[in-house]
């Protein structure tokens, strides 16, 4: 998951740009699902993709971030992305609480 911090100016740049990276490894082993959302009250945009395995991730990533290597984000964002790798946790038993 990353957190992007647009100028104003260049809001869609920067979808298109996050489109095109979440769109990029769809089809390859492992990808679930991608998406891109914008948060009303910060203006800041949020990407996520998931696979179903760190492995797979790291097998394929750069099909992602090739789509995006000329891209002009210095420009684009106010400040670097933050970036999380997260993992699901399961619920544990009520016996476990």
């Amino acid at each position: 998951m990353s957190i992007h911090y647009p100028k104003d100016k260049y809001k869609n740049q920067l979808i298109n740009s996050m489109q095109r990276f979440k769109n990029a490894p769809e089809g390859s082993k492992g990808f679930i699902e991608g998406t891109v959302l914008d948060d009303e009250n910060t203006g800041r945009f949020v990407g996520m993709i998931k696979w179903n395995s760190k492995e797979n991730l790291e097998k394929n990533i750069h099909l992602a971030t090739e789509a995006v290597k000329n891209d002009n984000f210095d420009k684009w964002e106010s400040q670097h992305p933050e970036s999380f790798y997260l993992h699901e946790q399961g619920l544990l038993p009520s016996h476990q609480l």
